[in-house]
């Protein structure tokens, strides 16, 4: 793939920003001559992670009043199946059109609903992928490492804002995610959209956004129970840099031609999809015409209620940045612009009447608090002065549940100031407990660690406070990873502190806190320290050390997992390689899975690999089998009976 002059990318853009996923893959790699999805690694592939979900399975429900049912902590699984391609053809007789594109992604697509209220509803939604592809001209355009990193970047889990009626308005990213698994991910929430106001009918018609723009869309009734068709009439709006606009037809012509099938349950969400759209551009001028084509294809898998979703979008809202899901991807935008948006013209002290006076009711008391934070997180980066303020608040006093929305906009805000004005707070012995020890936490997490924060850090971590002197020796972890390529050499400096800790350290708790903590750093220079608590007497360290393995990126990783799986005598420990390995390629440690499941006198760590493999089996193949020797050789009945309904589970959901 050639290198793309400067003057060409401006002319692209015209054709390129309705096609919101071509978009990512191209303004992502002009500033490279070659396809490099790895090449910047993002941070975010190392930070947010799914929690271990506490769930049981569930049925459809009908709502009593035979609308959707948008009940905060349930979850939907999904088998999804997409291809997208993006073509051009040049109009001109010398001119070069760009490359055609293909985009190909498979595994296991989850909805879960964090909160809802009248008007609006917060979703967590994620992937397990088990496959991606993108070739270019017809050639695969993916190193076996850009691959497992674009894997890495789409394993994210993140948030959609819709309306009730099931239009997907706004999406929640972790900064720093890769762009194209942005777009992708983006692409199959837009073309998963059910609207609806109320209770379906026999056909109606809904604005809807995606990556391109805003759309009429006609839905109608078929013959067969809850089933329902969908096609695109047409683009009203085209998402710009400047938001919105009205779609200048004499200037832009687009064409779509759309075929959606849904079929939905009692609780009328979608049970099984098969979408296929066309989308042709004429930006005129000389132009090169651009088609895109997708086809997709999605199956339930199961209901479940998943206790980590209510509060979910409140705990991780300052790593997230918030995109209008019509808006151009991959071109930079005005940040200014959409924090003044947010913003809306409030002050800093009308914020905090606002924090001082927070409702009664829990949801509209967690609403509150998150529309706090993303006003002040505005309002921190537009004037950064105004974090210095913070400090001072606390000081007089201010309830932990309106400091931490203070707190996280700091973090987010990640400006000299903030790290400044966090730094004041952990220094303050005026300041609660509890306040401080979120401060600590939030500095942690600070984008951009600055010397002086890092200071801050290390002084707490000396604290006569257990809170706050644990705390901050696990932020000094985060923030070492923070830190990364920006600044190596202190980088280096932090994961050496926490391993000299660990080895001077005569206490059990310390141990495994500082094992916790080099984990935290993502840094094979880690590996060593971690290696030594792998060795040591205290079951409690090795588990804590077996833990820090799972996001660390090294060959040596997986086999000391299967030594510890295969050989440790503590159940706790080995149940602790399985939480690992969740957080890993599967391949590697399958067969020291297999064993451990074969001959494992632990029917606890059994169990767990079962429920483990059983969450993996629409996506891995190779897990049937382990799960077919164990629905039928296990010792324990629960145990076989476990196996044999994940087995049913895949029998029963074969295709539309």
């Amino acid at each position: 793939m050639r290198p793309v002059p400067k003057r060409r990318q401006a002319l692209l853009l015209a054709a390129l920003l309705v096609l919101g996923l071509s978009a990512a893959w191209w303004w992502s790699r002009t500033e490279a001559a070659i396809p490099n999805p790895a090449s910047k690694p993002s941070r975010a592939t190392a930070t947010l992670q799914l929690p271990l979900s506490q769930s049981e399975p569930e049925p459809a429900r009908a709502s009593v009043d035979g609308k959707r049912a948008w009940v905060p902590g349930s979850e939907y699984r999904y088998s999804l199946d997409v291809t997208q391609q993006v073509a051009f053809k040049q109009t001109q007789p010398q001119g070069d059109a760009p490359p055609s594109m293909r985009f190909h992604l498979k595994g296991e697509w989850r909805v879960g609903i964090v909160s809802a209220n009248d008007t609006r509803v917060d979703a967590r939604v994620s992937l397990l992928p088990e496959n991606v592809s993108v070739d270019v001209e017809g050639h695969d355009a993916l190193s076996p490492d850009q691959r497992q990193m674009l894997m890495g970047s789409l394993s994210l889990p993140f948030f959609v804002t819709l309306e009730r009626t099931g239009a997907a308005r706004l999406v929640h990213m972790e900064t720093g995610t890769d762009v194209l698994a942005q777009g992708l991910l983006r692409s199959v929430v837009a073309a998963t959209q059910f609207v609806v106001q109320g209770v379906p009918g026999a056909s109606w018609q809904s604005e809807e956004h995606d990556a391109t723009g805003q759309y009429d869309a006609a839905y109608r009734r078929a013959e067969e129970p809850l089933r329902f068709s969908k096609s695109k009439l047409a683009y009203t709006h085209v998402a710009t840099a400047q938001g919105l606009q009205p779609l200048a037809k004499d200037k832009l012509r687009i064409e779509v031609r759309t075929d959606s099938r849904f079929q939905l349950g009692a609780d009328l969400w979608t049970e099984a999809l098969v979408a296929s759209e066309q989308l042709e551009v004429d930006a005129g001028d000389g132009m090169p015409r651009a088609s895109h084509e997708l086809r997709l294809r999605l199956r339930l898998l199961g209901r479940s209620r998943d206790t980590s979703l209510p509060g979910a979008l409140t705990a991780l809202r300052d790593r997230l940045t918030t995109v209008p899901l019509a808006s151009i991807q991959g071109q930079a935008q005005d940040p200014q612009a959409h924090h003044r948006q947010i913003l809306g013209g409030r002050r800093f002290e009308d914020m905090l009447a606002d924090l001082r006076a927070l409702p009664k009711d829990e949801q509209a008391r967690d609403d509150a608090r998150t529309l706090a934070m993303e006003r002040l997180r505005a309002l921190f980066v537009l004037e950064p002065a105004e974090a210095l303020k913070v400090p001072g608040v606390l000081h007089e006093g201010l309830e932990p549940l309106a400091a931490s929305p203070m707190l996280g906009a700091l973090s987010a805000a990640s400006t000299t100031e903030s790290i400044q004005a966090l730094s004041r707070i952990l220094e303050d012995g005026d300041v609660s407990v509890p306040v401080r020890t979120d401060a600590v936490a939030a500095l942690g997490m600070a984008e951009a660690p600055t010397p002086e924060g890092v200071e801050a850090l290390r002084a707490r971590a000396r604290d006569t406070q257990p809170e706050l002197r644990d705390t901050a020796t696990l932020a000094l972890g985060n923030a070492a990873m923070r830190m990364g390529a920006q600044d190596a050499r202190g980088s280096e400096t932090l994961v050496q502190e926490l391993g000299a800790r660990f080895r001077s350290s005569n206490s059990v708790e310390e141990k495994a806190l500082l094992m916790r903590a080099l984990g935290n750093t993502r840094d094979a220079r880690a590996l060593g320290y971690i290696e030594e608590g792998l060795r040591e007497a205290a079951p409690h360290v090795r588990q804590a050390a077996v833990e820090a393995l799972r996001l660390l990126v090294d060959p040596a990783v997986d086999p000391l997992l299967a030594q510890r799986l295969l050989g440790d005598p503590s159940p706790e420990v080995r149940k602790a390689v399985v939480f690992a390995a969740s957080f890993r390629p599967l391949g590697p440690l399958l067969p020291a899975l297999e064993q451990a499941l074969r001959g494992d006198p632990s029917d606890g760590l059994r169990a767990e690999l079962v429920q483990f493999l059983g969450s993996r089996v629409t996506n891995t193949l190779e897990v049937r089998p382990l799960l077919a020797w164990a629905s039928q050789n296990d010792s324990n009945a629960s145990i076989r009976q476990a196996a044999l309904g994940f087995l049913k589970a895949v029998s029963a959901n074969t295709g539309p």
